[in-house]
């Protein structure tokens, strides 16, 4: 800015200069002085080249030197004005060169204003690729700091899936721990509960025993004791066994809130999971598809500036020839003036000869008239004086001569000059017109710059929307990867339970063989138990007729008794004494066989009991295994239910897959035709760029290399692993290498046998220039063949 301002000023105060020395010499003119003086027109030309010299300066100066120019230039004005009083006709000559200095000061101004926006624009230019460049590392920081924040939500999801699972495991195992305690106890109870009934059932008999008994006081009343210390503690245990049931009740239904809560949750984190895994499957796909349209775009940009490039080069050339030929039409100019200068002198050398010799003829006519009067007036003269006047009439002869002949010299450097005059005249008007023609290609190269840069501006501006398109599908590729691994973990998910499904399944056949044959056990038992209750019966049955056979025994005995009473009056002592051993003989024989009868059915009735207890024991664990398999079945419906729930959310997770990926695929596609038209926009412009080597390509390669600058080179499908690179390397076409190189061709790969690249290819070949062109950009072809690119085909 400062260089503009000190050159705006130089030029503004040269203006004035040139406006105050054409005022001066237009106030001499007026004046009509007539200065012949040759260190006049000697200085005048001095400044002339002063001021020249001065634009030159002011065109290729820096802003320190041109300072001192400006002050010199004022010193070389302050001069001009003094010697401005002296001038005369060199001054009119000389105004015609400071028309030309002026004419040459606006041209100077011009290209000071050209240059001036050029570099306007080269900085606008600079600035655009800084902010791109500048938004190119935002965004790669910005797609850095995402993915570091994306993994670290990872690792959170990962580590609360782990604790989670290990919740659930510990939860589950808490809950089969508390339903094997549940069952233990209710097996217990029920067992507790068998004994009791079994117990109040063997009182009440034995009380209906005791009852009927009445007569055999000492057994009954031990036995009454002992059952009735048995009630007792049992009645206890009952009523322990009671509490303990509602306290496992309590814990059960606590433990079953639990074990609820905690698959809700358990569902929960795996919904979450599973939505996390499939967005983040869709994050990667649409990272992997926007690198690959962010890598051809930045090829894209990359072909954009080479061509800028060239375009730029061009443009210098064409400034380099401007300035040449501006650098001819100044020396044809300085030739100009020189030999118009040269000229003038030949004309006032002319004029002087022409005038010397008028004057010379004017006093020979005078001589001769002198002598013609002396002749006349004093006769004829002395032989001296005509001698003398003949030597003088012969001087006078030979300076005449030598006047014309100096005088047809001067003609003919004057024809020469005016011949070579007007050469430099066809010669300035060529340059002129060649001057034109290169400002009319200097304009329309600025026009093409201009367009270049805005479809620049353009493409510029589609990439960041392309990258900002590019951060919002990560997103989603982000959503539907964590989607796609949380799917994956139900469906391991659903395969284990299956699995699991498939055990229970096998474990419930073997339950129901197990329930069966405890059936067939427990019919036998039972029928054991049938067996054992007719017997009793009989049992009873007999002792209800040897009761009533006691009981008439008794009444006989008490009749004997009466008898030997009444009798006892009559008969004698002896004989009362023999009736009453024998009525007690038989009382007695009577009681002892009474209690050993009843200690045989008591024993009996015990085994019985015994039998029946187990039978019933057996039964209840029938019972509790009938109901664990119930229980099983139940678990398995529930099972075979949330199954089915699960399947219904696959289902509705399968169609919402569906519709994000049909949705995917539309932007795809119009991301895919969006990149179409935009490289055909590229080869559009390329098609302005003559292409390298066209004479030197066969038809059908040149077909392949079209089909690669419109496809890429991904794209084309080679017969084998000989392609056009190894070809290009082979003939030494270093520019349908690097073109070939951009467009991501591999400089690595192997021929058909295996063994030869085409670095290789060039070496055999002593290609050079490829072989320079493949080892510059090898490393960097490498990494690009690294990352994933999508390839577009029509």
């Amino acid at each position: 800015m400062e260089g503009e301002a000190l050159r705006a000023d130089a030029l503004a105060r040269l203006s004035g200069i040139v406006s105050r020395v054409s005022q001066e010499v237009s106030r001499d003119l007026d004046a009509g002085s007539e200065g012949h003086c040759g260190e006049v027109l000697e200085f005048r030309q001095a400044q002339l080249l002063e001021l020249r010299k001065l634009l030159d300066d002011v065109r290729e100066t820096s802003p320190e030197e041109l300072r001192k120019v400006l002050a010199h230039a004022d010193m070389a004005v302050a001069g001009m004005a003094g010697m401005a009083g002296t001038a005369g006709t060199a001054g009119a000559r000389a105004h015609s060169g400071r028309e030309s200095i002026l004419q040459e000061l606006h041209e100077a101004a011009n290209r000071n204003v050209r240059l001036a926006r050029r570099e306007a624009v080269l900085e606008a230019y600079c600035e655009d690729q800084s902010s791109v460049l500048a938004a190119a590392e935002s965004s790669a920081f910005r797609l850095r700091h995402e993915q570091e924040v994306q993994e670290s939500r990872l690792k959170e999801a990962v580590a609360a899936r782990d604790a989670s699972a290990s919740a659930k495991q510990a939860a589950e195992s808490q809950s089969s721990e508390l339903k094997a305690l549940w069952l233990k106890e209710h097996t217990q109870l029920q067992q507790c509960q068998t004994d009791l009934r079994q117990a109040l059932d063997t009182v009440s008999k034995l009380e209906a025993q005791i009852s009927e008994k009445r007569s055999a006081p000492a057994v009954t009343g031990v036995l009454t004791n002992v059952w009735q210390s048995r009630i007792a503690a049992q009645a206890k245990d009952l009523q322990m066994l009671q509490t303990r049931c509602t306290e496992l009740d309590s814990e059960h239904s606590a433990a079953a809130r639990l074990c609820l809560e905690l698959e809700s949750w358990t569902h929960e984190a795996e919904q979450a999971e599973a939505r996390q895994a499939l967005h983040g499957e869709i994050f990667q796909e649409r990272c992997v598809e926007l690198q690959a349209k962010l890598d051809k775009s930045r090829v894209a940009h990359y072909d954009r500036g080479r061509e800028l490039e060239v375009l730029q080069i061009q443009h210098e050339e064409q400034q380099q020839k401007l300035l040449q030929a501006t650098s001819d039409r100044d020396r044809c100019q300085e030739d100009k003036r020189r030999l118009q200068s040269t000229v003038t002198d030949l004309e006032v050398q002319i004029a002087e000869s022409m005038l010397n010799s008028n004057h010379h003829a004017s006093q020979h006519g005078q001589l001769r008239a002198q002598v013609e009067d002396e002749r006349l007036a004093r006769g004829e003269a002395s032989s001296a004086s005509s001698a003398s006047s003949a030597r003088r009439l012969e001087r006078c002869g030979a300076e005449l001569a030598e006047l014309a002949a100096q005088h047809r010299r001067l003609e003919r450097q004057y024809a020469v000059a005016n011949a070579a005059k007007d050469g430099a005249q066809r010669r300035f008007k060529a340059l002129e017109l060649e001057h034109q023609q290169l400002q009319t290609q200097l304009h329309t190269a600025a026009a093409e710059q201009t367009g270049m840069k805005s479809e620049h501006a353009s493409i510029s501006l589609e990439l960041l929307r392309l990258r900002s398109h590019a951060d919002e599908l990560k997103s989603q590729l982000a959503e539907q990867s964590l989607r796609e691994s949380a799917h994956l973990e139900l469906k391991d998910e659903n395969y284990a339970f299956g699995c699991k499904l498939s055990d229970l399944l096998d474990e419930k056949e073997e339950h129901k063989r197990h329930s069966e044959e405890l059936h067939t056990f427990l019919e036998a038992a039972q029928a054991e138990a049938d067996a054992g209750r007719d017997q009793l019966e009989a049992y009873s049955a007999e002792l209800k007729e040897f009761q009533e056979k006691d009981s008439l025994v008794r009444q006989i005995a008490a009749h004997h008794k009466l008898v030997a009473s009444h009798r006892a009056s009559g008969r004698g002592h002896e004989a009362d004494a023999a009736l009453l051993e024998l009525a007690m003989a038989l009382d007695s024989h009577l009681a002892d066989g009474g209690e050993r009868i009843l200690t045989e059915l008591v024993a009996e009735l015990r085994a019985k009991e015994k039998r029946i207890e187990a039978s019933e024991l057996s039964a209840a664990q029938c019972e509790a295994q009938e109901a664990q398999s119930e229980a099983q079945s139940e678990a398995q419906s529930e099972a075979k239910q949330s199954l089915l729930k699960h399947n219904v959310q696959l289902k509705s997770e399968r169609e919402e897959e569906r519709r994000l990926h049909k949705v995917q695929s539309d932007e795809i596609v119009e991301l895919q035709h969006l990149l179409r038209t935009s490289e055909e926009q590229a080869s559009q412009s390329q098609e302005a760029v003559p292409h390298l080597h066209d004479t030197e390509i066969p038809e059908e390669y040149a077909a392949i290399i079209k089909q690669v600058d419109l496809l890429g080179w991904d794209a084309v499908e080679w017969g084998g692993n000989f392609t056009l690179l190894h070809w290009a390397a082979a003939q030494n076409l270093d520019g349908l290498c690097r073109s070939f190189l951009e467009k991501r061709a591999n400089p690595f790969q192997k021929d058909e046998n295996h063994r030869t690249t085409p670095m290789d290819y060039a070496e055999e070949s002593s290609s050079k220039e490829a072989l320079a062109v493949l080892k510059a950009s090898g490393p960097t072809s490498e990494i690009l063949g690294r990352v994933p690119h999508l390839a577009i085909s029509e």
